[in-house]
């Protein structure tokens, strides 16, 4: 009876050592535990709602300042920072130049910067962009109808989306994009795939 349990014990610790070797070899491109608790202390830091990672309630689909449509879920595999912007806004003014710091700082690497404009020509847009020599993507919603499904109701409004496409973090109103804080969360971000 003893040898039984004794074999049994040992065929239990060395399906558990199995089952839980597993999930560790797979896990080297997911956020581990130690570093989604420094995304989510950042989040905080930094204001930003936490999402489930679900899908965006519609794809957007606008034209650039070329003319050439653009499409949000073609940029999955990278993480897309959406804004909701216009030109007449003074908190955008204020948080578009800091933007484009974190633009320039992640452009190259699997990062995408969208700014959605609300219902402005594309020559307001232009000359804004000129002004603040902006190089990030604006897309042009000439009718605002991205605004409701993203339940937009003061801009700037912002979403971070993971690379699997899917919401992780909303902000409401301007953030000091070239901070730390920021950086530091950007970088643990693009590093480490979203589980």
């Amino acid at each position: 009876m003893h040898f039984r349990f004794k074999t049994l014990f040992k065929l239990m610790i060395c399906f558990a050592l199995t089952s839980f070797a597993g999930p560790v070899h797979s896990a080297s491109k997911s956020i581990t535990p130690a570093n989604q608790e420094q995304i989510n202390g950042l989040f905080k830091t930094l204001g930003i709602i936490k999402l489930a990672g679900i899908a965006p309630p519609v794809d957007i689909e606008l034209e650039d300042l070329n003319g050439k449509m653009i499409r949000v879920s073609d940029f999955k595999g990278k993480i897309v920072f959406i804004n909701f912007w216009a030109t007449w806004c003074p908190d955008c003014r204020f948080e578009m130049p800091l933007m484009e710091k974190l633009f320039q700082r992640f452009k190259d690497r699997d990062f995408v910067m969208v700014a959605v404009n609300l219902r402005e020509s594309p020559k307001k847009v232009s000359a804004f962009f000129k002004k603040y020599k902006l190089s990030f993507t604006a897309l042009l919603d000439r009718k605002g109808r991205t605004a409701f499904p993203f339940g937009i109701r003061s801009i700037p409004t912002t979403f971070i989306l993971n690379q699997k496409g899917g919401l992780i973090g909303k902000i409401l109103g301007p953030r000091e994009w070239e901070s730390e804080p920021a950086t530091i969360l950007f970088e643990l971000l693009i590093k480490n795939r979203a589980s």
